[in-house]
């Protein structure tokens, strides 16, 4: 493929007029299969329209969004995925004719698929020049975006209603005799707060449906005089669970403390809702990521058939081009179902040989870095207890990161690996002579899809990943980096002991 090939960007943005050479052999014709061929991996249906709105092509033998086969499209009119109402108006040939003024219009909105479905799409309408003047042509572009759309609108509608909650909240004032508990004074708002008629003789102790979060409280307030949105379950008279805020002063001359309670039940079952939900969001993830792995292997059956086939330089490269966007795909669902795997299962505790498992991490990747040397100090003083799934994910991603992005210019690219374990926690440091981190990226690479350069295939998820994974086994991670000289992560990893049950976390 020549020059101006490689440095054509193709996507469903590419205006289909962009100035080519007009020396190359890459013709009009041609950049419109290149579009085309894009459309197809990323599932937009796409449709050539005359000048009067009639389809007269499609991809749908490739794509289905809107349910309809090639030969029911081909002599209609576009406008059989607008509403009864919209045709009526005359929208699709306003939408045309603003096509046809403009050059290119993009609209969201509901459309129509095959039996009345209705479906939130983004849509784009672009006119294609013609030589000789001839009558107008129009590309449209259609993409389902329903999913997307609810789960914006689902994500609004929980932010206004806390929003509303915290805008409209009640507050109530109280004092109360520190050494004895007894309640001094109760604003209206707080014994409405409480469920009481009065607070005569009542404790502040009562308020607390746990002994041991009183408890808690009170040693807060002895040690700092003073408590921030301490969150607790009530005890009171009612009979719903309800739970209370306070924020408060203790003086410690007068023997009293004085300050604000406020219920936040509400935003106690909004939160849970949010749990919920996210783990919904986990589960759908979860779900969605195999389903959809099970379609790539056939893609990449098919394209390894094309390539059996010999076919000339052209679909050999289109060929190449699929398969790197399947296998990226495949990694990106792979890490999916890794954090979704890492939030809903809790942790385990077994034996695990650091020294064994970085040696079979290597393994691994030996092969694809023969030139970067892997170099092992291992100082373990004491049996490591860790979960092995998590800190094998760990090892494998820092790992590949470190032979990645070594220096294929240094004279001896390598890795040290350092681990020393005691009794209380595992230390590894990873470090390479590689191309290092700039400056301006070191606040950022631990944040999700993020990649510092596109030199290197990969998901901007791995060193996320990574991070969840540590905060996950209550460990920690930093790093130090200079651009050209190398990077070093250093991991600590607390030693989990067999003989104590380890809390699940959901």
């Amino acid at each position: 493929m020549d020059a101006s090939i490689r440095k054509l960007r193709v996507s469903e943005d590419t205006p289909l007029q962009n100035n080519i050479d007009p020396t190359s052999d890459f013709t009009h014709s041609d950049l419109y299969k290149y579009a085309s061929l894009f459309n197809i991996l990323r599932s937009f249906e796409e449709y050539t329209l005359n000048a009067m709105g009639t389809i007269v092509s499609s991809n749908l033998e490739a794509v289905n969004i809107t349910g309809y086969e090639e030969w029911e499209v081909i002599g209609k009119s576009f406008s059989i995925f607008y509403s009864p109402s919209e045709q009526v108006e005359g929208k699709p040939l306003q939408d045309l004719q603003r096509a046809r003024e403009e050059g290119r219009i993009v609209i969201k909105g509901w459309r129509v698929k095959k039996r009345n479905v209705t479906f939130w799409a983004k849509v784009k309408i672009e006119c294609l020049k013609t030589s000789n003047h001839g009558p107008a042509v129009f590309r449209m572009v259609l993409h389902d975006t329903t999913h997307k759309a609810m789960y914006r609108y689902q994500v609004k509608k929980i932010k206004k209603e806390y929003l509303n909650l915290f805008n409209n909240s009640y507050t109530g004032i109280f004092r109360f005799c520190f050494s004895t508990s007894n309640i001094m004074l109760m604003n209206d708002k707080a014994i409405e707060i409480i469920g009481l008629e009065n607070a005569d003789q009542t404790s502040f102790r009562d308020l607390f449906f746990n002994g041991d979060e009183f408890v808690k409280f009170c040693s807060e307030l002895r040690l700092n005089e003073r408590v921030l949105d301490f969150e607790f379950k009530a005890k009171g008279s009612r009979t719903t669970e309800q739970w209370l805020s306070v924020t408060c002063k203790f003086f410690f001359d007068d023997d009293f403390v004085e300050g604000i309670m406020t219920d936040v039940t509400e935003k106690k079952k909004q939160v849970m809702e949010l749990e919920r939900l996210n783990h919904d969001l986990d589960q759908f993830i979860y779900h969605a990521s195999h389903d959809l792995r099970s379609p790539l292997t056939t893609l990449l059956g098919l394209v390894n058939l094309i390539k059996m086939e010999n076919p000339n330089a052209q679909i050999q490269e289109y060929s190449s081009m699929m398969e790197e966007r399947i296998l990226h795909l495949d990694r990106l669902l792979k890490d999916l179902v890794s954090l979704v795997h890492n939030n809903k299962t809790g942790l385990t505790s077994e034996y695990f040989s650091l020294d064994q498992e970085i040696k079979s991490s290597m393994s691994e990747f030996k092969d694809q870095y023969p030139a970067v040397k892997i170099e092992v100090n291992t100082r373990e003083d004491a049996a490591f207890f860790t979960d092995p799934v998590r800190v094998r994910s760990i090892f494998r991603n820092i790992l590949s990161n470190a032979l990645k992005h070594h220096h294929a210019e240094a004279p001896s690219p390598e890795v040290i690996i350092d681990i020393q374990c005691n009794c209380e926690k595992a230390v590894i440091q990873f470090s390479d002579n590689g191309i290092g981190i700039e400056e301006q990226y070191q606040n950022k690479i631990f944040e999700m899809f993020f990649r510092a350069t596109t030199k290197y295939n990969g998901t901007g998820l791995g060193l996320y990943i990574v991070k969840c994974l540590v905060e996950k086994l209550n460990g920690k991670i930093s790093f130090v980096s200079a651009k050209g000289k190398g990077t070093i992560f250093i991991l600590e990893l607390p030693n989990q002991s067999t003989n104590v049950k380890l809390k699940t976390v959901l």
